[in-house]
């Protein structure tokens, strides 16, 4: 009993040395830490520690991150932001398949959230991570059919959604709208436009 007794107080004598050394660059191994968006804490001695964009960061072995929170945000009000590309989506959409041109017009007049400058989405501007949060029961009802198309800002491409990623079905990014082609609508804006109606 008293040999592990001393046995763990020579540990801690001797590890009590490394705990207490303020790391600095090249003192010790470090860790890394993928980064997507932004982190922050306090490293060794207090200094404070950010980590921002995309990519690989190197910690000490003190370090303590803590990565931001969640990168879509639910509003409760029909809207979510996505953090990572700093816009606000429409949850839901606009019930029916439109022409582009009525796709705009419903964008121009859509008062959301208090907001009133809502447009159609960029292609790039959806990704899984953006299928996955926005996921709605499908408005088609032919069989074969496991997606809804709907319009982007660019008139001849249409984005898929209400689709389920994790079944592995083949879909593209984008696909080809023909003359006359009808699509359902989801808008969306950006976070650093303008506040609310009525708010500052």
């Amino acid at each position: 009993m008293r040999n592990a007794a001393r046995f763990s107080a020579m540990i801690i004598i001797c590890a009590l040395p490394l705990f207490s050394r303020p790391w600095a660059p090249g003192s010790a191994e470090g860790t890394e830490i993928r980064v997507d968006g932004a982190a922050e804490g306090r490293g060794a001695g207090g200094r404070p520690l950010e980590l921002t964009g995309r990519g690989v960061g190197r910690l000490g072995p003190l370090d303590v991150v803590l990565v931001a929170g969640e990168r879509f945000v639910q509003h409760g009000d029909g809207t979510v932001t996505d953090t990572k590309r700093r816009i606000m989506w429409q949850t839901g959409d606009n019930g029916k398949e439109v022409t582009f041109g009525e796709a705009q017009a419903y964008c121009k007049t859509l008062r959301l959230a208090g907001y009133n400058d809502w447009r159609l989405p960029n292609p790039d501007e959806r990704d899984t991570a953006v299928v996955v949060t926005l996921m709605m029961s499908r408005h088609s009802r032919d069989a074969h059919a496991h997606m809804d198309l709907y319009w982007s800002s660019i008139p001849t491409v249409l984005i898929p959604f209400n689709y389920r990623p994790s079944e592995g079905m083949e879909v593209s990014r984008e696909y080809f709208a023909r003359e006359g082609a009808r699509a359902f609508v989801r808008a969306v804006r950006s976070t650093a436009g303008s506040p609310p109606d009525g708010k500052k």
